[in-house]
């Protein structure tokens, strides 16, 4: 079973699947491991990956890219109206203040939110997976950016869901490159001695993303993040369309951003010229034909002018990297090496700033397009029970830190940072209420802008059927809070614990000590978790939001706390995202696309089938080989059906059924398949008829070597056999004539009594006869008595007895001199050699 790692980015998409030991990127239908993260939406169809991105310039406006930028938030989000301005497809007010995307499909405007085109893009993903793995696999890692806040991950979650995948971990993007780094690297310091601190810098086409990862051998531990989510390869295309907008607008008098398929194609050609400055210092021509109002249009930019254009987003890149120094706490003497990934790294300048920053050489060991999604399969086939990977602990953080709120008394603290920045996922806290009503909990982000978000609360958790102590005191109550694997918040239980029952024993990890705070009436139990493989029961756990510990191949040591036992509470929870039964409407929704598309694509191919009939047998029945192959009467009654069915298929035929194609194609090939069969019949049947002679041929001169006994290979055939045989022939031969003869009879727009295929079925019948007889092998000869008894002598082992040898002396000469023992023993010597000479070559052999 093969385990997949999605990296699903804004501009292109990419899949790993571990097998045959190692890490393979899968191609597309296109034979291309790149996949572009577009969807379009047409009349009666969806295009996917590299067909939408063929359609962009064509129909934009129904053209979607970079909505993953828009998963989990509103419609007032700046970064929202920022892609409104930077995109070209429509970008509406949904309900309640969402985001949805409005396009044409099916011949009407429809609305779609970002985590179902996030769902199309997944489902089109899996399907190439499918296709190229001999199993289905369903389990995956999915790697989302460093930045994303909870909402987000709650949408990338829903939208694997909505395409059927069974998401095991969203894994940060940045981990995900350190662990392809580090996984493989043989020479990392043991885990007892000082880690080896590497930074990792990831600039793709809409973001850029650094961190400090300190790595030992087994053992990834991620220091710090830094990020900006509006600084990538397409703010660099941005500055080199400004200047291109405003030469031509000054030397050509045109504004290249009056339309959106001008626009487009500026932004095409401004693409290519950014790639081509990277390895290039002479200016880079630009150059569109028939651009607008028919005015073929060029420009040049060189590096020099480009990078001085682009001073600011260099400065920007600069306060990143310096920021990550500073979160990390570090100083670039700390640091081991740098490595840079990411398609817009490869700019030089780029390069030349890390350089600068970090006063070391950036390294390029890794592949720049492929390391997210190579690190997301390996993390896939760590978590996953069917494969055997070796052991290697993973420590990611969380950037943000949260706080829970809730209503407190007058002199109670309501308010508590539950999880610090930079905290450890997964991992667990434990708080502890006193309380006699139910119990409503606020969780959110504790600095709201440091967050590139515009919702700083996460959800709201509602604790019902609390209730006081028979003394009317407050009950206690136990809340686990949980940070999951995903990055997710969540409330995952909540118990009240009876006073009257007795104390009893539990495990409780003390890998990391347990720390206690107590902050009036709370209380907050720390239990620190670490991740490296999980059972499958573990990762259902995290699928439903209810997993609360992660468990190491090694087991942990415990130690036992005395708690009382509780009594489980209803825990009502209020967080972003669809309900159960809105993911469930969409999911089927997405079911009903797809088959909608195959159903589509099936009609499709059924009026390309037509319309290529047409075509073709226009061109061969009308001046062309099939012309002579049917009388003037039905070539002319199949040329009449043939032009009005293509008048039909560009008239009423336009948006038929199926169906009615199918029955179209029928009725023309039953006036043109009996044209071409005759076509075919006549093409082919010199080549079986002369295979027929051979064989008669063949088979003759077999009888002629038995006649004259030429070769003792068929003298153990009877006389009556090879009469049999050639009576065969002369039938064979007989029906040959015939047969020809009337192929000779035959005109050319009759069909043939005798087929091809039944020419071949008489020679392979004769063959079968007459080989069976002449393939009978020899019977087998019984040696005489006498020689068979000389032949078990010969085969008898020597004696080793000295009397044996001197009855097998061989006799005196006739002169009466005994044979000299030497020259017995060298003949006898070289019978051996000769012997062991022979052996050998038949063992080489």
């Amino acid at each position: 079973m093969a385990v997949v790692g999605l990296d699903m980015g804004n501009f292109s998409s990419y899949i790993g699947v571990a097998r045959a030991g190692g890490v393979e990127i899968v191609t597309n239908e296109y034979s291309d491991r790149l996949t572009p993260t577009y969807v379009t939406f047409d009349k009666s169809t969806r295009a996917i990956g590299q067909a939408s991105k063929a359609m962009e310039i064509t129909n934009a406006r129904n053209t979607i890219c970079n909505f993953k930028r828009l998963l989990g938030r509103r419609y007032l989000d700046g970064y929202v109206q920022q892609e409104k301005e930077l995109n070209a497809y429509s970008i509406v007010e949904g309900k309640g203040g969402s985001v949805n995307i409005e396009v044409n499909y099916l011949n009407e405007r429809q609305r779609f939110t970002p985590e179902q085109i996030a769902g199309i893009m997944f489902s089109k993903l899996k399907h190439i997976t499918n296709t190229e793995s001999s199993t289905k696999p369903i389990d995956c890692v999915i790697g989302v950016p460093c930045y994303f806040t909870d909402a987000e991950r709650r949408a990338m979650l829903d939208a694997a869901q909505i395409a059927g995948w069974n998401c095991l971990r969203l894994l940060n993007e940045t981990t995900a490159v350190a662990l392809c780094y580090g996984i493989y690297k043989g020479d990392l310091p043991e885990q007892t001695e000082k880690p080896r601190l590497v930074a990792f810098v990831d600039m793709g086409y809409t973001a850029l993303q650094a961190s400090v990862v300190a790595l030992n051998k087994g053992k990834l531990k991620m220091i710090a993040t830094a990020f900006d989510l509006s600084l990538g390869g397409r703010d660099f295309d941005r500055i080199i369309m400004d200047t291109m907008h405003n030469d031509f607008k000054k030397r050509y008098k045109i504004d290249s951003y009056s339309t959106v398929k001008s626009k487009l194609r500026l932004r095409a050609e401004c693409e290519k010229a950014k790639k081509l400055m990277s390895s290039n210092v002479q200016p880079i021509p630009i150059s569109l034909e028939c651009f607008i109002d028919e005015k073929d249009v060029s420009g040049k930019i060189s590096r020099a002018d480009f990078e001085e254009l682009a001073k600011p987003l260099f400065d920007r890149i600069r306060n990143i990297l310096a920021n990550l120094l500073k979160e990390a706490r570090i100083t670039t003497e700390d640091l081991e090496s740098v490595e840079i990934v990411g398609g817009s790294t490869r700019i030089p300048a780029v390069k030349q700033i890390i350089q600068n920053t970090f006063r070391k050489p950036p390294m390029t060991t890794m592949n720049a397009d492929e390391s997210v999604a190579r690190g997301c399969t390996l993390m896939c086939a760590i978590l996953s029970p069917t494969f055997i990977v070796k052991e290697f602990k993973i420590e990611d953080c969380q950037p943000y830190p949260i706080t829970l709120s809730w209503h407190g008394g007058i002199n109670e603290d309501n308010e508590i940072e539950v999880f610090s920045r930079w905290n450890v996922i997964p991992s667990t806290k434990i708080l502890s209420f006193y309380k006699k009503e139910p119990l409503k909990i606020s969780a959110r982000y504790s600095y709201p802008n440091d967050i590139p978000f515009s919702e700083s609360r996460i959800g709201q958790y509602t604790i019902d059927q609390i209730r006081s102590q028979p003394d009317g005191t407050p009950s206690k109550l136990k809340v686990k809070v949980r940070l999951n694997r995903h990055g997710i918040f969540d409330i995952t239980q909540a118990s009240i614990v009876d006073k009257n029952e007795e104390l009893i024993e539990e495990p409780m990890d003390t890998k990391g000590g347990i720390e206690k705070t107590t902050v009036q009436n709370v209380l907050t139990i720390n239990e620190p978790v670490s991740e490296n493989k999980t059972s499958t029961g573990d990762s259902q756990r995290d699928k439903d939001g209810d997993d609360d510990d992660d468990d190491d191949n090694s087991e942990p040591k415990k130690a036992t706390t005395k708690s009382r036992k509780g009594i489980d509470l209803p825990i009502i929870s209020r967080v972003s995202g669809p309900t159960k039964q809105e993911l469930d409407r969409l999911i089927e929704l997405e079911r009903e696309m797809i088959s909608n598309d195959k159903k589509e694509k099936e009609r499709s191919d059924a009026k390309n089938a037509v319309e290529e009939y047409v075509y073709d047998m226009r061109g061969k029945l009308d001046g062309g080989e099939y012309e002579k192959y049917s009388d003037e009467k039905n070539r002319q009654k199949l040329l009449n059906d043939l032009r009005t069915t293509e008048n039909w298929l560009y008239d009423q035929g336009m948006h038929q059924d199926k169906y009615a194609y199918v029955e179209r194609l029928n009725a023309l090939k039953n006036l043109g398949d009996p044209i071409r069969n005759r076509y075919n019949e006549a093409e082919n049947r010199q080549y079986y008829l002369q295979d027929f002679i051979k064989s008669l041929k063949q088979i003759e001169d077999t009888i002629q070597i038995w006649q004259t006994k030429s070769s003792d290979r068929y003298s153990h055939i009877d006389k009556n056999d090879i009469d049999k045989i050639y009576r065969i022939l002369n039938e064979k031969r007989k029906w040959y004539d015939q047969t020809v003869n009337r192929f000779n009879t035959l005109r050319q727009q009759e069909d043939p009594a005798v087929l091809c295929a039944q020419i071949k079925q008489e020679r392979d019948a004769f063959e079968r006869e007459c080989w069976s007889i002449l393939n009978k092998p020899k019977p087998r000869v019984e040696l005489p008595r006498d020689a068979s008894a000389d032949a078990s002598r010969k085969q008898a082992p020597p004696s080793n007895s000295k009397q044996q040898q001197s009855q097998q002396a061989p006799p005196s000469s006739s002169s009466g001199k005994k044979p000299s023992s030497s020259s017995s023993s060298s003949s006898s010597k070289k019978q051996n050699q000769q012997q062991n000479a022979q052996q050998s070559s038949m063992d080489v052999d």
